[in-house]
């Protein structure tokens, strides 16, 4: 994706530190948008866990509902407090 090459550059990073991890856009209020998810963990109305190749994603919020998922891409609607990133 152009855009996260952009930025890496600019931080001084390259694609294979994006693939290894999590890339993700949230949108307030609406949801999010998840690439490179390998499996999700766990899955509630308030909670969700999404595992990627080297990092994991715990999310929190409300009314969460899977809008899609396919070939690692998650899309999340509902309302997205707090994201927590831990090595995977």
């Amino acid at each position: 994706m152009r855009l996260y090459d952009e930025i890496l550059k600019k931080l001084g990073g390259g694609e294979s530190e994006l693939a290894a991890g999590a890339r993700y856009t949230v949108l307030p209020g609406r949801g999010g948008y998840f690439q490179g998810v390998k499996t999700v963990s766990e899955f509630s109305p308030e909670r969700v866990i999404l595992c990627f190749r080297r990092a994991v994603l715990e999310i929190e919020g409300c009314n969460f509902t899977v809008e899609k998922y396919c070939d690692g891409d998650l899309e999340l609607s509902g309302k997205i407090l707090c994201i927590k990133l831990s090595e995977g």
